[in-house]
């Protein structure tokens, strides 16, 4: 990884397991997908008052 000065967006938030394990990866990623599909973190967005923002498209398998 490579950080760059400055920034285009902010992130506020991360998830993330250990490289190498496959099985805590894809159960957060469905975790992840889950919340995204059942409107709770669009809903998060409006409640928190974030306007112009997106949740993230479904991401394909690798």
């Amino acid at each position: 990884m490579r950080l760059l000065p400055g920034r285009f967006m902010v992130i506020e938030q991360a998830m993330g397991v250990p490289k190498g394990r496959l099985a805590a990866q894809a159960w957060l990623s469905g975790f992840i997908e889950e919340m995204k599909a059942s409107g709770f973190v669009a809903e998060a967005l409006k409640r928190h008052g974030i306007e112009g923002a997106a949740v993230a498209p479904r991401l394909s398998a690798r």
